[in-house]
């Protein structure tokens, strides 16, 4: 933001070609920085500063596209000149247009909101640092998008999916030079190379649409000829973008192998909803507590057979996500805030490799952590298969039990599990079985029991007394 306002003094002294792009650039990262951000930090200002920037970058805009195609304009002088003449009369016009139009926006730039909005923004993206799992994760994001682009433009051919791949491809370099500055520094030739292929295939898109506008119309062989020397150009660069993106050498490949996958990518993931509700949760140190009693009691469950038969493989991931998000609602106030996280959650983008029902499962633990327990009535809830609602009894069972752990006046270091005739004893050490937790976990175990279908007891742990073995009888009244 800073380089903004050191490239707006230069621009508004000299309309030349280099400081508008330099102009233009440092806009850019600014809007890739605040299109990132905004998937995590929901604060207005991040609005006010694309608003700002996506207005000053239309206003100069049309003054560096006319520049480039006048460029090109000179690299065609062998063409019809009855064409080219015209062609360059019209765009000069639409260049004394874009300077006038370029000259106001400058003028019109606030240098001081951007710069109060500058204060604010550096403080609040310090949260996502480079070079860090969630910084890998969007990284994988933009990889994604752009690949899905090129493999729709190889597919269609058409004028606009090339051009959205190279939007695509843009993205990505930008948010590596941001984020993942690493990889940047591997990559950067290979995708300037890739976006500048097809940028100039988009400028010569525009180019001919333009002749295609003149008028009075020019002759049809006149236009033949124009049309057969730009596509030929067009042609090339097409042709260098597809031996450098598809078969076995597909720099592509290259790119995703850099990147999370398998259980980095699942850890990925779960660091960029952790981060995601860092920005809405009030008490983040505390969802962190929950969440790792919640993975402890899901893994001791989960040994002894409780988590066999849940439709999906992801269920620890998914309950440890449950306790990071379960507040987030609390940013639009704390009354019903279960409710509320819930619909938050449902709104979030698929995490990559996560199924729908998967996302669903997540806003069901996270909703179901408190108050009312799943019932028929609740609409989001009847509409599961039999497994899916044996697992939100589960996973959101597992999570109150853990809220109520991390309540001890005395933090509870570690769980352990143990099967019995008469249910599953639990030993938290750290609890020392006084009350008010005791009244607590009485009411926060219930939804447990009922989809293990067993009593469950809470005692303290004692440092050096062994578990009994299953099969002996609980001596003391569940908790």
């Amino acid at each position: 933001m800073s380089r903004v306002l050191q490239e707006h003094a230069r621009a508004s002294k000299n309309l030349s070609a280099g400081p508008i792009h330099d102009l233009r650039t440092a806009l850019r990262r600014c809007l890739t920085i605040e299109d990132a951000m905004s998937e995590f930090d929901p604060h207005p200002a991040w609005g006010k500063m694309r608003r700002a920037a996506k207005k000053l970058m239309k206003g100069i805009g049309s003054l560096r596209d006319s520049e480039v195609l006048l460029a090109w304009l000179k690299k065609f002088e062998s063409g019809d000149r009855t064409v080219g003449q015209a062609l360059e009369n019209s765009l000069r016009l639409e260049f004394d247009s874009a300077k006038k139009e370029a000259q106001e926006a400058l003028a019109d730039f606030d240098q001081e909101k951007w710069a109060s909005l500058q204060k604010l923004l550096v403080e609040r993206a310090a949260a996502v640092k480079p070079e860090t799992l969630p910084a890998q994760y969007m990284a994988l994001e933009r990889w994604d998008e752009a690949h899905k682009r090129h493999q729709f433009a190889l597919r269609s051919r058409s004028k606009i999916s090339y051009h959205r791949a190279r939007v695509s491809l843009k993205n990505l370099r930008y948010t590596l030079e941001n984020f993942m500055p690493s990889l940047h520094a591997k990559w950067h030739d290979d995708l300037k190379q890739l976006q500048d292929l097809l940028g100039e295939v988009h400028d010569l898109d525009v180019l001919w649409t333009k002749i295609v506008a003149l008028r009075p119309a020019q002759e049809n062989a006149a236009r033949t000829q124009w049309k057969a020397a730009i596509e030929s150009e067009r042609r090339q660069r097409l042709a260098q973008y597809q031996a450098r993106t598809t078969g076995k050498n597909s720099i592509w490949q290259t790119w995703r192998a850099a990147l999370p996958q398998g259980q980095t990518l699942e850890t990925a993931a779960l660091a960029k909803l952790s981060a995601w509700s860092a920005y809405r949760t009030p008490e983040f140190a505390r969802a962190e507590r929950v969440a790792a009693l919640t993975v402890e009691l899901y893994d001791l469950l989960a040994a002894h057979g409780f988590a066999v038969g849940l439709p999906t493989e992801r269920g620890r991931s998914i309950v440890q996500a449950a306790a990071l998000l379960e507040d987030v609602g609390c940013a639009r106030g704390n009354k019903g805030h279960h409710k509320e996280s819930y619909r938050l959650i449902r709104k979030l983008p698929l995490p990559l490799g996560w199924k729908p029902s998967e996302l669903q499962l997540l806003a069901l633990a996270a909703r179901y952590h408190r108050k009312a327990l799943p019932q028929l009535k609740h609409k989001e809830f009847s509409s599961l298969s039999a497994s899916f609602r044996q697992a939100t009894l589960l996973l959101a069972g597992i999570l109150r039990l853990a809220i109520c752990y991390e309540q001890s006046p005395t933090q509870i270091r570690r769980l352990d599990l143990e099967v019995t005739l008469d249910g599953l004893l639990i030993r938290a050490y750290g609890f020392d079985g006084e009350e008010p937790l005791l009244s607590k976990l009485a009411t926060a175990k219930h939804l447990l029991e009922i989809a293990c279908r067993r009593p469950i007891v809470t005692l303290p742990g004692v440092a050096g007394t062994p578990l009994r073995t299953t099969g002996t009888k609980a001596k003391t009244a569940a908790a």
